[in-house]
Order: structure tokens, then sequence, then C-alpha cells
């Protein structure tokens, strides 16, 4: 009898089965895992992935004029680096580009997204319903703009240019010495008699296009006292009878006399601050411009009914023009007044202290004096006027004929 151990007799396992992977050949697995990765890297390859979405084109025109031209390179760079899904494309054109826009306008097409300095269509585009109001861009921001800036860019009831810039009708003397600011015609007169030589008046204007209708009417504003636009139109013949009188007392030049410039010109407030690094130079304002104003021109922004990216026009006009770090820019490299009067503190000096004080007083030439259709006749009777070919009420009349065909029935 064979002796218990009282443990339980235990029962081998069974045999372990082998996965089928294991069960394969050592070749047949190291090609079907060569195959596996392949797959997994075909579905990488092939996976479908949400492309990178291109940054859409703002086109945007601006003058070719070349202290302008850099401030709106400048602002566009900046403005892309904060937008990164929208390229501004900047062209330089001159006015021939601008009819051509309009034609395509016209016939439903786009071409551009915004435009800058085309003034001199703003009457025509506006009335032709070309352009799309900024009324309910303002009426959304808290933007405050100079009145004289926002009258200049009326068309109809419509907004349709936002003021960008604006330019005053102003003196530059280079003489020997400092002088105080004319407080009359009759002063301004005197002074120009005493600085002038023989065959050398020293009172000259700029008569080319609307700067002929700027200096024309600022002289009629500095006649006295002016209610408003109409009436000065209404002196106009008073202002050309008081440069005639100049030029035959030798102390005002004839348009187009000289090449050189007098030492005194009536021009835009430019003529001055493009040279003001002279040592000589002096800034003035218009007889009584402190007290009441003079005329102003405005620059500004349309834009386009047939815009596709009128958002994006819409954000560069917001980021970009009405910015304050634009406006400021843009007047110390080309000497125009901003629009924006938050920004007018921002650019000191005596000289621009005496601008925005007249410039909140001021008159601007209104969109239908800026359009080539009326600037370009309108200076052709001022020319003739001062050279002798036509007499001032003769000039007047023509004057008066033109802007009444112009304005608004």
């Amino acid at each position: 009898m064979s002796r218990s151990s009282g443990r339980p007799r235990r029962t081998p396992p069974p045999p372990r089965r082998r996965s089928w992977f294991n069960r394969l050949s050592p070749e047949t697995r190291v090609i079907g895992l060569v195959a596996v990765i392949a797959v997994i890297a075909g579905l990488i390859v092939l996976w479908p992935r949400q492309e990178k979405k291109a940054a859409q084109a703002l086109t945007v025109v601006i003058p070719a004029n070349e202290p302008m031209r850099l401030a709106f390179h400048d602002a566009a760079r900046s403005f892309m680096r904060t937008y990164k899904d929208t390229e501004v494309v900047l062209i330089e054109a001159q006015d021939e580009k601008s009819q051509a826009y309009e034609a395509m306008w016209r016939k439903g097409k786009s071409g551009v997204d915004l435009v800058i300095g085309a003034e001199s269509h703003l009457n025509r585009w506006g009335r032709a319903g070309l352009l799309e109001p900024w009324d309910k861009f303002l009426g959304e921001r808290d933007l405050r703009l100079s009145t004289a800036s926002l009258d200049a860019g009326r068309v109809g009831q419509a907004q349709a240019m936002l003021p960008v810039a604006l330019e005053l009708s102003a003196l530059k003397a280079s003489l020997p010495a400092q002088i105080a600011t004319p407080d009359s015609l009759d002063a301004l007169a005197a002074l120009a008699a005493q600085a002038s030589r023989p065959g050398e008046p020293a009172l000259g204007g700029d008569w080319n296009g609307e700067w002929a209708e700027a200096t024309l009417l600022a002289t009629a504003h500095a006649a006295g006292e002016t209610q408003n636009l109409e009436m000065l139109l209404g002196r106009t013949r008073d202002a050309l009878t008081w440069w005639r009188r100049g030029i035959d007392a030798g102390w005002a030049r004839k348009p187009g006399a000289a090449e050189a410039q007098p030492p005194l010109l009536w021009a835009g407030q430019r003529a001055w601050f493009e040279a003001r690094q002279g040592t000589r130079i002096q800034f003035m304002l218009p007889p009584h411009a402190a007290e009441t104003g003079t005329i102003c021109v405005v620059y500004g922004a349309v834009l386009p009914m047939q815009s596709k990216r009128k958002d994006a026009a819409r954000l560069f006009a917001d980021k970009v023009l009405m910015s304050q770090g634009f406006q400021v820019a843009l007047a110390q490299r080309t000497g125009l007044l901003p629009a924006v009067i938050k920004a007018w503190p921002k650019v000191k000096g005596p000289e621009w202290e005496a601008l925005r004080g007249a410039a909140a007083r001021s008159f601007p030439l209104p969109p239908e004096l800026r359009s080539n259709e009326v600037v370009e006749p309108f200076a052709r009777a001022v020319d003739g006027c001062l050279t002798g070919r036509m007499s001032p009420e003769a000039a007047a009349s023509a004057i008066g004929k033109l802007v009444g065909a112009a304005s608004p029935q």
C-alpha cells in the first residue's frame, strides 16, 4: 500500500496555443510589419488636412506724392502685421487711372476696394451712386472730425468721402526779419509794396488748379466776415480787383510771371511746411484767419460701391486712416493737418496751433468746386483776369456761371 502525501495531484496546464502571428514564419512577420508601416505612412500622407487660408487682397489706391506714399506704405505694413489674413496692395494712381476705375464700376466690375486722393471725382461719383456712404461707419465710432472736413465730403445727403487730412490757405514769407501777420488786406498790400523791388513784385499766389479757387476765395474771406460760401463767391470780383490792383502797382505778380517763388507766397500751408527748414521762412495765416477762419482743401478716402472687400476696407479705414498714430505721422511727413481732432495736440509748434485754431472756423472747397469740370475753367478765368485778358467783372461772371452749373439743383 503506497503512502499518500495528502496533497492533491497537480494537473499539468494544457499546452499553450501560439497566436496566429507567432505561428507565422519570421520572414512573413517581417514582411507583414513592413506592410503595416507602409499603410500607416500612406494614411498620414493622404489624410485630408485643413489648408492654410490664403490672405485676402485689399486693393487701396493712394496718391503718388512721395511723402504721402511713404506714410501709407508704413501704415499698410503695420496693418498687415496685426491682420495677417489681409494683404494690403497699394496702387499709386494718377488721375487717368481714376477715370479707368470709374469705367469699370459703371460696368459692374470692382477693380479697387478703397480710393484715397480722388477728390476731383467726388461730386460726379457720389451723384452717380458709385460710392458707398460713410455715415454708418462714422455713426458707429467715437470719432470727432473737424466740421470743415466733414462738409467737404458730403454729396447730397450722404457722407461720400471719409476725410483724412486738410490743408489751409496760408502765407509763406522769406523776408529778412520776422513780421507780424497782417490784420487786413490793406496791411498785406502795404507789406508787399514795402518788400517789392523794381520789376520784382513781392506777393504771388498759387493759381494752379484748385488752389486758384482756394487763394481767390481766401482773399475774399480776408476782406471781412462771411456767413457762407455763397457770399464768398459773390465777392470774387472784389478779390480779383485787389489782385489786379497789386499787379498794376507792382507789388503782386501775374500768374506764371517768374519761375522763382516770391518773398511772399499765398498758397497752401505745405508751401511753408516744405520750406520750414530754411533760415528765414515764416508761416503766416491770411488776414482775419485766426478769428474767422479761411478756405481749406480737404483730402480723403472713398469706398466704391463695387468694392469686393468693403468690410476689410472699413477695417483699414478704422485702424489706419482714423488712427491717431497715422494721422500724426501723415501730418509730420506732409504738412497736412489731421482731420481727426484728437490728433491735433500731438502735432506741436506755434504754426500748428495757429492752423488748428483757423481750421475750426474755416470753409472747405465743396465737392462741386473740386471737380475738374469746374477747377480748370475757374483757374483759366482767374488767369485771364490777372494777366489782363479779362476784366474782374467778366471773370467773376464766368466763375459764377461755372459754380451755378455745378451746384446741386
